[in-house]
């Protein structure tokens, strides 16, 4: 078959389907995801590891933290805001971008109501289950909740 493959793991083909995930895995040099948690999770969570933690388990995976480039999100230089911070001013600027939040996306701007924010994934992972089953109880609060 022309696809073989030369370092002695055994082919990712179960029937007539492919398991082209699989595949990627035993080929490639090095494995990595998202965080040292999460691939510590696919290795030894069957579900997580979606039928191929055993495969993890063998190639290895590695955690990557996240990262950023701390220039262009530098909040004394960010384009996206007039408010300008560092650490020494940051508590003088949250009020102002609380402001400058609540007007852009279209909330009646008022220091004394509380924003609620959440930036994710629509899943449970991320924890958005969590802040579906409490909306309810805040929704009769004087509260913002802003989901992006």
């Amino acid at each position: 078959s022309s696809f073989d493959f030369i370092d002695g793991y055994d082919k990712p083909v179960k029937g007539r389907k492919i398991n082209w995930m699989k595949a990627g895995l035993l080929e490639s040099d090095t494995n990595i995801t998202v965080s040292p948690y999460y691939a510590e999770e696919l290795i030894s969570d069957d579900a997580k590891g979606v039928e191929l933690d055993s495969i993890l388990r063998k190639t290895g995976i590695k955690g990557i933290v996240n990262g950023m480039d701390v220039q262009e999100w530098d909040p004394l230089a960010d384009k996206y805001t007039n408010v300008k911070y560092d650490a020494t001013t940051v508590m003088d600027a949250k009020p102002l971008l609380k402001e400058a939040l609540q007007a852009e996306v279209g909330l009646p701007v008022d220091s004394k109501v509380p924003v609620i924010g959440f930036i994710g994934r629509l899943e449970e992972q991320k924890g958005s289950d969590i802040l579906a089953a409490t909306i309810s109880e805040f929704i009769d609060e004087d509260v913002q909740i802003i989901v992006l």
